[in-house]
């Protein structure tokens, strides 16, 4: 009798060996032609003159903004009689134009993100305050061997040619300096608190940012 039920328990083992498996898809290998469509490049779009958009309020709020999504622009805030926090987001790509405390005026760069363009600034103020977006015909050069002086929150041109600049800042809080030679390509270059001055290589033709809305500074491309 146990020689029967070994018997058929094997032809049972090879019979189900041998019927197909249920309960789990086939894999089959499916052959793709080669693309011919040529690839992609991200091209940054070139600078064009766009006309300013002036915004104003009093306190907090929003305001929707129209400017061109494959245009970088320079957003000026300024509101000198501001006493509490002023802090100025988007739905853009940045995580924030402004923040800073008191009496603000400055410029920062927006719309650097072609993906995500900007359409909402929300506005967290205390007093009447002037928004304004402009292209890149508003930001002034700082040329080669000359010093420019500045203070608080700003944005400035470095010509072709250059490769250093040197920068010194007097103030209690942090330093930020940041260059942008396209929207793709920006780094952070300095990021201290306090008195400083420092000499950083950089490559123009370039954008290159100040943040620090309470800093006295100069800059000396070369």
């Amino acid at each position: 009798m146990m020689k029967i039920r070994l018997a058929g328990l094997l032809v049972l083992v090879l019979a189900s060996a041998c019927a197909p498996p249920t309960g789990y898809g086939t894999i089959v290998a499916e052959s793709v032609a080669p693309s011919t469509a040529p690839a992609v490049s991200a091209v940054p779009a070139v600078p064009r003159d766009v006309p300013p958009e002036t915004h104003t309020g009093t306190g907090s709020g929003e305001f929707a903004t129209t400017w061109p999504a494959d245009q970088v622009g320079f957003f000026t805030f300024d509101c000198p009689k501001c006493t509490a926090n002023v802090i100025i987001d988007t739905d853009g790509g940045e995580h924030g134009l402004v923040n800073a405390i008191g009496a603000y005026q400055g410029t920062t760069w927006m719309n650097t993100d072609p993906d995500r363009p900007t359409k909402r600034v929300t506005v967290h103020a205390n007093a009447p305050w002037t928004a304004t977006i402009a292209d890149h015909r508003s930001i002034p050069t700082a040329e080669t061997g000359k010093e420019t002086a500045g203070r608080g929150d700003a944005v400035l041109k470095l010509p072709a040619g250059v490769t250093r600049i040197r920068f010194t800042a007097k103030t209690r809080g942090s330093v930020g300096l940041w260059v942008m030679s396209s929207p793709s390509d920006r780094d952070l270059i300095l990021n201290q608190i306090g008195d400083l001055q420092v000499e950083r290589d950089v490559t123009g033709p370039a954008y290159l940012q100040v943040d620090s809305y309470e800093a006295s500074w100069t800059l000396t491309p070369s």
